[in-house]
């Protein structure tokens, strides 16, 4: 059993479209049987009256699996904040051993789980329960996703240095060019922060407009991620 863990250096910082690109990588690229979870959405969508967890099923649909969304996303929000807050609107009480049955039994049917975090590493699930706390639960490895762009150094060092002092395995950096710019900062950033952390930069994704959407296109998803991105550094870590 492998699992994958994307986090980020905050919220808005690309995880959806770099967790599926790494799913359909591994899907289609490397021939596995990709599962994959989005253990809590909040600020979901409404359609036709209808509450979908549109980042599950973007994961879902990159992977490939046909896992029932109830699994993938067990827990879902309407407002658009943290899992303990949100859930405390709805008065609804989360259970972390029910996320952790379901968890498990993903990761009996697959070769390997890709998981997406929400926000940082630091962003309350429940009181007294973190991000930090549900990687360390499952003692998984973790790819961290920045941003390209000014004030990326600081997110990512801090967000480094708590997981590395949690003994929570990093695989590697991703900077996310969402944004498609080129300034100072953008051109500078990647080789600055190889001067400060320990863990490999893995390398910039870069900008694609409309790459997740309905009818994705898993082949442009997992060509993207094998042209920009290290992928025999994740593919060696995952086999340790």
């Amino acid at each position: 059993m492998k699992t994958l863990f994307i986090t980020g250096t905050d919220t808005g910082v690309g995880k959806t479209t770099i967790a599926a690109s790494i799913a359909a990588f591994l899907s289609l690229r490397e021939n596995l049987n990709v599962g994959v979870m989005k253990p809590f959405e909040t600020g979901i969508s409404k359609r036709n009256k209808d509450q979908l967890p549109w980042d599950a099923i973007c994961l879902r649909e990159a992977s490939g699996s046909t896992d029932d969304l109830d699994d993938i996303n067990p827990y879902m929000f309407e407002a658009p904040l943290a899992p303990e807050v949100a859930a405390n609107l709805e008065h609804i009480q989360i259970d972390i051993d029910i996320v952790d049955r379901i968890y498990r039994k993903i990761a009996k049917r697959h070769d390997i789980v890709v998981i997406e975090g929400a926000g940082g590493v630091l962003v309350p699930i429940k009181k007294d329960f973190f991000y930090a706390d549900l990687i360390e639960k499952w003692d998984v490895p973790t790819i961290i996703i920045s941003r390209i762009g000014l004030g990326t150094i600081n997110h990512t060092l801090l967000t480094c240095n708590y997981l590395q002092s949690r003994g929570i395995k990093i695989i590697g950096v991703i900077l996310n060019n969402d944004n498609g710019i080129n300034d100072l900062a953008a051109q500078t950033n990647p080789e600055a922060l190889r001067w400060h952390i320990n863990v490999p930069i893995l390398g910039v994704f870069p900008h694609f407009k409309g790459l997740l959407k309905e009818g994705m296109d898993r082949e442009l998803l997992a060509d993207t991620f094998a042209k920009h991105i290290d992928t025999g550094t994740i593919l060696n870590a995952l086999k340790k």
